[in-house]
């Protein structure tokens, strides 16, 4: 139950994000916030924007949700599509059933029965195109309040232009790779929708529904945990455990107690432990940086591969393992075995379907979301207030090196949003995520504006060189010719005029 001064709280947040919806460049973010905070304030179950074709709403252009899984949203889409939508757009008014399911008006659709409706506010956008914001209660919870459904309605009538702004974004930056995927997996914790994304999303769609090993390669911070948890949800295994150990984290002497665990006589002191392995019995067991496992616990680990069993330390029986096993690593393995300090046989083992995720510098235009998704799970999680980064600020993420890649940048986020919040700024800015002044007082310039400066001259050069033809430049660099726009936004470059 929402106290009244939350709800004063979440009305202040919800307004100040709709005036983030008129001002931001890129409006996507702030509807966002608008959705969750009105799901929050109505205690509702999910929230959702539609935008529709001239004149049709079967033909729809763009969605936006909050609440539900991307395999949820189809089925909202096709409840959308019909009925409540259609009545609210051709009436040019609001549409509140307290239960849809025995509404006259809409219990004979067939997406109501099976989604079981019950509170359902649709509100008509103000705008160009026909769309609708949509507010779904939670089942037995009764109608909205009337308050409530004026404060929606008050709310959509500034949402119209700013949701038509997100779908001519959206189609500038072309077709996301990634959205085929998307549809048939559950993929919400990894953000992006660069080609790179879309290999890893697509060697996921085959390994994720077998029951075979998944070796997991790529550079330290990219996000090998959570393909590691995607691969499980989206498997046979989902409602199983999915049990982590990080290998690098276990000391040598004690590496085959928390793998296999122990019963009492193992050593001094023992008692029966569960190890890794049996925790995760009938789900996914993950090993996190492998390279680490030491030689003899290697020979257990193949063996347990080979046979499916294990003998916990001083179990007088073997016991059987019902897991599949996903490992990681950021390490060359196959180096490790030339150099004989991992196992060839175990490397075989393990490495039947090998999945790589790439660095931030080879998914450079997946920084922008990578910020804004980062941004709004670091606010909830510390308690702070959910700041939009300004322009400049996704400028300097997005032309700054991150060698310790997603890690380095949720570390360096957190650190900003903390500053941001404590001095009660509006907007997130360069000078929140790099602490240091570009210039020293003494004179010495920092890396990071060492490395702008570069950049920005190296850019300039190959413009003139060109005459300003930014597909070319885009070849020269190996550069997308989106990621050199932004470049030359982020470091004001222009062409004079002759």
């Amino acid at each position: 139950m929402v106290t009244p001064e939350a709800r004063i709280a979440r009305e202040r947040d919800l307004y100040l994000a709709v005036l983030r919806v008129m001002d931001a460049p890129n409006p996507l973010q702030p509807l966002q916030d608008v959705l969750t905070y009105l799901v929050e304030l109505a205690d509702a179950q999910r929230a959702g924007l539609e935008l529709y074709g001239d004149g049709s709403v079967e033909r729809r252009e763009w969605s936006l949700f909050h609440g539900c899984s991307e395999l949820e949203r189809e089925e909202i889409r096709e409840l959308t599509s019909r009925g409540i939508v259609a009545s609210a757009i051709a009436a040019g008014k609001s549409v509140h059933t307290a239960h849809a399911l025995l509404d006259a008006r809409f219990s004979g659709s067939a997406s109501v029965k099976s989604q079981r409706l019950e509170a359902v506010l649709c509100v008509p956008l103000a705008g160009r195109l026909p769309g609708v914001l949509y507010l779904e209660g939670k089942r037995g919870a009764g109608p909205f309040s009337e308050e409530l459904v004026m404060l929606v309605e008050s709310v959509a009538h500034f949402l119209g232009t700013a949701a038509e702004r997100a779908l001519l974004q959206n189609k500038g930056r072309g077709d996301d790779p990634t959205h085929p995927y998307r549809q048939r997996f559950q993929l919400e914790d990894i953000v992006g929708r660069s080609p790179g994304i879309a290999q890893v999303f697509a060697q996921l769609a085959v390994a994720a529904p077998l029951d075979v090993t998944v070796m997991i390669s790529g550079p330290s911070g990219t996000g090998k945990t959570q393909l590691a948890q995607a691969l499980h949800v989206n498997s046979k295994r989902r409602l199983a455990p999915f049990v982590e150990l990080n290998c690098a984290a276990v000391p040598e002497g004690l590496f085959e107690s928390e793998f296999f665990g122990a019963f009492p006589g193992a050593f001094p002191g023992a008692r029966r432990t569960i190890g890794k392995v049996e925790a995760a019995e009938g789900g996914t067991l993950f090993l996190d940086e492998i390279a680490e496992i030491p030689l003899a616990a290697q020979a257990k680990l193949l063996q347990l591969l080979q046979s499916r069993q294990y003998f916990p330390l001083a179990s007088p029986k073997p016991f059987k393992a019902n897991v599949r096993l996903v490992a990681a690593s950021n390490a060359n393995l196959e180096q490790l075995v030339r150099e004989r300090r991992f196992r060839e046989d175990l490397f075989y083992r393990l490495n039947v379907l090998p999945v790589r995720m790439p660095s931030l510098a080879e998914r450079r235009e997946d920084i922008a979301p990578l910020v804004e998704a980062l941004l709004a799970r670091l606010a909830e999680e510390n308690g702070l207030p959910r700041l939009s980064p300004s322009p400049a600020c996704f400028a300097a993420c997005e032309t700054a090196e991150w060698p310790g890649n997603i890690r380095q940048l949720r570390h360096r986020l957190e650190a900003a949003l903390i500053r941001a919040s404590a001095e009660a700024a509006t907007f997130l800015e360069p000078r929140h995520l790099f602490e240091s002044a570009a210039v020293s007082p003494a004179g010495i310039i920092s890396f990071h504006e060492a490395t702008r400066r570069f950049q920005r001259d190296l850019l300039r050069r190959e413009l003139e060189c060109v005459d300003w033809c930014v597909t070319d430049v885009a070849r020269r660099l190996d550069l997308t010719r989106q990621h050199v726009y932004n470049l030359m936004k982020a470091f004001s470059l222009t062409r004079e005029s002759k």
